[in-house]
């Protein structure tokens, strides 16, 4: 289905955008659970009201939220690029708008069949009655998104939940203001507050909004807040959806090409400096080809970032917080007598005020390590 471009009517400056919302966050911070009720009965009173919405409008949302997305593109890699402190404009351009983009059009253009009643066979006690699935939405929807990929994996989500006739509540992270507030107004543009409501703020917020009776929740995020909000939700016996921490290996086996597989993983793990949950945390090589390896690995990472300091490719690490837990895992790992490689091409003096973490190649670590044992998040290998 062809996707129409951007109204004018939906396009105004980033900056008069950011201006117009820079208090929404704090704003928020300070809003009593009973007003995030209030936000939810709205929803769910509106949801009531309506019924199940027709194929055509659900695809008419669609088209809108494509279009917006698709003109405000370089506004929101701007947005993210200022939270980062850092943030490539084409891993952005890749990584969440044209795969939001896509991920729409998808949904779109298999939207009615998905809709359609499925006739399925009865047993011979129910003979001859006829039986068929219909899929209905499911009511108020609850997102809380991440910050690593703060469009994509807040628009995906919502995207499909929104194609499946539901409204929706969501709540970005806290640590991409920029980002959140923008797409709170992006998304005002779009849909009426009865449709989707964007609520900002930080772990309180959070809480709070995790504890609302959805009728399906949807966290990304680490495991450790993941467990408080389940806990919250089960007090409503909310349906949760749970995308989570773990540990990616990336296995090389005995016949593969070396070079090929260190490009590969090169590019997939060092990618938004690491900060990716499906980027390989370790890699499993035979013994007799580790130097091997390990020597292509570092001829991949200097093809593509042949310089880290001034590199507007080279993502940096998202806050002081992360780039200090990353320092941690290498100090642990050098204080245990652990082989470190740290791969800075250009061997330049990177200042830790820019947070720009040289990609690192650890070797043969001790499984005991808090490297081995939690996710890493970030440009360590």
């Amino acid at each position: 289905m062809a996707m129409p471009s951007a109204e004018p009517s939906m396009v105004r400056p980033q900056t008069e955008r950011l201006q117009t919302g820079s208090g929404l966050a704090e704003a928020d911070d300070a809003l009593a659970g009973a007003e995030f009720e209030a936000l939810f009965r709205r929803q769910r009173a509106a949801f009531l009201a309506a019924g199940p919405s027709t194929c055509e409008a659900r695809k008419a949302k669609l088209d809108r939220l494509h279009a917006v997305l698709l003109a405000e593109r370089e506004a929101l890699a701007q947005a993210i690029s200022g939270d980062f402190g850092h943030r490539s404009r084409h891993e952005t351009l890749f990584g969440e708008v044209v795969t939001t983009l896509s991920g729409i059009r998808h949904t779109a253009k298999h939207l009615r069949r998905w809709m359609a009643p499925e006739r399925v066979s009865v047993n011979l006690p129910l003979k001859p009655a006829r039986a068929e699935i219909r899929r209905q939405p499911k009511g108020v929807v609850g997102i809380m998104s991440p910050w690593n990929y703060p469009v994509q994996l807040a628009l995906l989500p919502l995207a499909q939940a929104v194609a499946a006739g539901n409204r929706v509540m969501l709540k970005p992270s806290e640590k991409t203001p920029k980002t959140s507030v923008l797409l709170r107004m992006l998304l005002a543009e779009v849909f009426e507050e009865s449709e989707v409501a964007v609520v900002l703020g930080g772990p309180e917020v959070g809480a709070a909004f995790s504890r609302l009776p959805f009728d399906h929740l949807l966290y990304t995020g680490s495991t450790a807040i993941g467990r408080h909000v389940m806990r919250a939700a089960a007090e409503n016996l909310t349906p949760v959806t749970l995308e989570l921490g773990g540990k990616s290996p990336a296995i090389v086996a005995a016949d593969a090409d070396l070079a090929q597989a260190a490009e590969s993983i090169a590019y997939g793990k060092f990618l938004n400096a690491g900060q990716t949950c499906v980027a390989p945390d370790y890699v499993l090589v035979s013994a007799d080809k580790r130097d091997a390896f390990s020597a292509l690995l570092e001829a991949a990472v200097k093809k593509l970032y042949p310089t880290l300091a001034a590199n507007p490719d080279y993502t940096t690490v998202v806050d002081q917080r992360h780039y200090a837990r990353l320092k941690g895992y290498v100090a642990e790992v050098e204080a245990a007598g652990g082989r470190v490689v740290t791969l800075n091409p250009a061997a330049e003096t990177l200042d830790a005020a820019a947070r720009k973490f040289p990609p690192t190649l650890v070797i043969e670590p001790d499984p005991a390590l808090v490297l081995m044992r939690e996710e890493i998040f970030g440009p360590i290998l």
